[in-house]
């Protein structure tokens, strides 16, 4: 069992290698920091699992390892899909950047879906939440987490695709 001790001692000793750690692997410090933070949490919550036998320092690294693998999908899942919403609907040349897909998306395209679709979206591609962990968030059962995000990327595409068909129409008029 971890000791409150141990852990006071263990962030007195390695703070500063842990935050380097994570630093060096999610490469930002809020990342960096909620890593952190994350792994000090799950070893709070499963100190009565820590075998004294077992070194802190390789316990608390396994579990920052994978909270900064957690960040980096996070990351990875966010930027992935609205890249890929940045190349389906461009800005046009006229539009400042007040008006680019960064600005715009949210507004024109995220606001057509439906609450629990636009909230399963968002979560699953920004979070990185699992279906199940959805479905507890929204009140629904995973299936139905399922459907929505099927239909909530439905949409985008039709919608985006729209939009592009627009811009060809405008670009060939």
């Amino acid at each position: 069992m971890l000791e409150k001790k141990q852990l006071l001692d263990f962030v007195e000793k390695y703070g500063d290698e842990v935050m380097y750690f994570a630093l060096s692997l999610v490469k930002n410090r809020p990342d960096a920091e909620d890593a952190c933070q994350e792994m000090l949490v799950q070893m709070i919550r499963h100190s009565e699992n820590f075998d004294g036998n077992r070194d802190i320092k390789n316990w608390a690294f396994t579990i920052l390892y994978r909270k900064c693998l957690d960040q980096l999908k996070k990351r990875r899942r966010f930027l992935n899909f609205f890249e890929r919403a940045a190349e389906a609907c461009p800005a046009r040349k006229e539009d400042g950047p007040e008006n680019s897909i960064q600005m715009r998306l949210p507004e024109s395209v995220l606001n057509r879906l439906k609450p629990k679709e636009k909230a399963c979206l968002l979560l699953w591609a920004k979070e990185g939440y699992n279906t199940e962990e959805l479905a507890h968030i929204v009140g629904c059962a995973p299936g139905t987490v399922r459907v929505h995000l099927f239909q909530a990327r439905k949409k985008l595409k039709k919608l985006m695709e729209r939009g592009n068909e627009k811009k060809v129409l405008v670009s060939s008029g």
